[in-house]
Formats: C-alpha cells, sequence, structure tokens
C-alpha cells in the first residue's frame, strides 16, 4: 500500500474509517498552518479551549493557562482537557484501587487521548510541567491526590 493513498476497505465501517481518518488529517493539518502561517516575530494567538474545566470537591475548579495556539500548545490544552474529564473518576479510584488496579484504568481507551497529547510534550520544555505531573499521576505508584493537585496546578499555569 502506498504511503497517503486513502484506502476503504470492505465492509460497513469503512468508509466511516475512511471519513474519520481524513477527518482528523485535515484538523491536525489546520492546526500546523495556523501557526506555521505567522510572519516572523510574531507570536501565536491563544488557544481555545474546547470544554469547560471540571470542579471536583476533593480538587475544588480546575483551571485553564493560556495556551499558545502553536502544534505543542493545543497538544498540552488537550491534555488538560482530558484530565478535566477523568477528574472526579481518578480521585474515586486513587482512594480505593491498588497500584495494579490503577495502571490497568491508566491502560484503557479512556487514558489515551491523553498519552496520545502527552507523548509530543514529553521534548518541549515549554510544558515539562505538565508533562511530568502527567507522568506522575498516570502511574500506579504515583497516582495520589497531591499528584492530581501537581497536575491540576501545571494545566492552570499552561507549562
Amino acid at each position: 500500500m502506498g504511503v497517503g493513498k486513502l484506502r476503504v476497505l470492505a465492509g460497513r465501517g469503512g468508509i466511516a474509517v475512511g471519513v474519520a481518518v481524513g477527518a482528523a488529517l485535515a484538523t491536525a493539518c489546520g492546526h500546523a498552518a495556523s501557526s506555521l502561517s505567522l510572519a516572523a516575530g510574531q507570536t501565536p494567538g491563544p488557544a481555545t479551549p474546547s470544554v469547560t474545566p471540571s470542579s471536583v470537591p476533593v480538587l475544588g475548579k480546575l483551571n485553564f493557562g493560556t495556551f499558545p495556539a502553536t502544534e505543542d500548545g493545543i497538544k498540552a490544552l488537550r491534555l488538560c482537557e482530558v484530565w478535566s474529564g477523568l477528574r472526579a473518576q481518578y480521585v474515586d479510584r486513587v482512594q480505593a484501587d491498588t497500584p495494579f488496579e490503577l495502571e490497568q484504568w491508566f491502560s484503557s481507551a479512556v487514558w489515551r487521548p491523553a498519552f496520545t497529547a502527552n507523548t509530543p510534550l514529553r521534548t518541549d520544555p515549554a510544558y515539562s510541567g505538565i508533562s511530568s505531573a502527567f507522568g506522575l499521576a498516570a502511574t500506579g505508584q504515583g497516582a495520589s491526590i497531591s499528584s492530581a493537585r501537581m497536575l491540576d496546578k501545571a494545566c492552570a499555569a499552561a507549562d
């Protein structure tokens, strides 16, 4: 199969998969193009959150800092948005589950978007706070309320 060629697989879901992949690629290209089209010396504007930050009794309200509309800025914001949706369940699970059970949960599909968004951030020093806090909070041995608060602070600081 050639690279870059859209393939339609036989079966009912084939067209949907092709359309979904095409839409995802178009979205990714749109974000990259927006930051690449800046003139020399210009800085990108802020990325716009797509969710309202959650409030969890033990942790309080999550705040999103101002993330630049760069590829990594958008991915860092995406990680914080996914985290926002997982916080309440995280608190319950951290207080009840063993480290092994937490590792199983962190390996589930609900965490995949957060891990995907974090992958390029590990090499971007601008987001070392978010990447480190996420790495600690999303491991069985490191998962705790204090780790969750650390990730909250990193999301609020947008770093």
